[in-house]
């Protein structure tokens, strides 16, 4: 499933659809964790609220399989893990299945973080870059 994302033309896409309802619902069709959501949802609103509606839209769009910048603060993600790990676990075994890489190897470039941080980052990296194509 990743790879065949990865490879998708983009070019034609319209960012419109990217708004925070959007959002919130497809990251709720596609059954992330409620904590997670609001987590997510509050550190977006944050962003639009820095950037304008139109320039959150080219940066989300833009964000490919990176995680935002917000999440570079351990505190952070380690909360976040608290407060959603056994979605967060449930989707490490996921993604491990899908990539074909133990979690430890797709998230090598997040090495210098703690361990929870690392496994919130790599999840939210993927899911939301899917979130986001899904929307366009």
């Amino acid at each position: 499933m990743i790879k065949e994302i990865l490879w998708m033309d983009t070019t034609n896409y319209s960012l419109q659809n990217l708004t925070l309802s959007n959002l919130e619902k497809k990251m709720k069709e596609e059954h992330f964790d409620n904590n997670l959501i609001k987590d997510l949802i509050k550190i977006l609103e944050q962003r639009i609220d820095k950037l304008g509606e139109k320039e959150f839209q080219n940066w989300l769009y833009h964000l490919d399989f990176k995680c935002p910048e917000e999440f570079q603060d351990e505190s952070v993600t380690i909360k976040m893990y608290e407060n959603s790990s056994s979605w967060i676990e449930e989707e490490i075994v996921k993604l491990e299945k899908e990539i074909k890489l133990s979690w430890e190897e797709q998230s090598e470039d997040l090495e210098e973080f703690h361990i929870k941080a690392r496994k919130v980052q790599l999840v939210i990296r993927h899911r939301l870059y899917e979130v986001v194509l899904a929307l366009l």
